[in-house]
């Protein structure tokens, strides 16, 4: 029997809306600092280092406050039958009806703050309610990796080509 190895993709979603805009503003600010070029005599931009600093210490407390969601990509099948359930009678897909039904089928696991997501947690309605409270910022993450993992096929040839081609010179 052939074998397939579908994709993996780890999501991470800070839980804690007002910590995610604060680290999002300070990353905006550290690139900015970083492109001023505000550099001492001694090599080191003091501004840009105190906003990493800041960064690093938001990151410790954003740890426990992180949803961890290690997803595999549907077969094909499952796929269209997740589509077709929650298709709008306009004939677009329901992002939310989407991500909510397929995630439970594509989860290899769930952590928030390092400890298991407990199983009440990964069923649909429970994703669908977790939805109806994240910001745009927050979902769009998941979103993307469900449907790029479903949606985006994977074809090596033009990197085969390339490399053949860049070989033969």
């Amino acid at each position: 029997m052939l074998k397939v190895t579908r994709r993996t993709r780890e999501v991470d979603v800070i839980l804690d809306q007002q910590l995610a805009e604060d680290i999002a503003r300070l990353g905006d600010a550290l690139a900015s600092e970083t492109t001023r070029e505000q550099i001492t005599e001694s090599g080191v931009n003091g501004a840009a280092q105190r906003t990493a600093q800041r960064i690093e210490e938001l990151r410790g407390q954003a740890e426990s406050e992180t949803l961890k969601l290690t997803l595999r990509a549907l077969p094909v099948s499952k796929w269209a039958q997740v589509l077709a359930a929650h298709r709008n009678e306009n004939g677009t897909s329901d992002m939310f009806g989407t991500a909510a039904a397929a995630l439970p089928l594509m989860l290899v696991d769930a952590t928030v703050g390092g400890k298991p997501v407990s199983a009440e947690d990964k069923t649909e309605k429970a994703f669908r309610t977790l939805f109806d409270e994240l910001t745009d910022g927050q979902f769009t993450p998941i979103w993307r990796a469900v449907a790029e993992l479903n949606g985006s096929a994977a074809d090596p040839k033009a990197a085969f080509d390339l490399a053949s081609k860049v070989l033969r010179n």
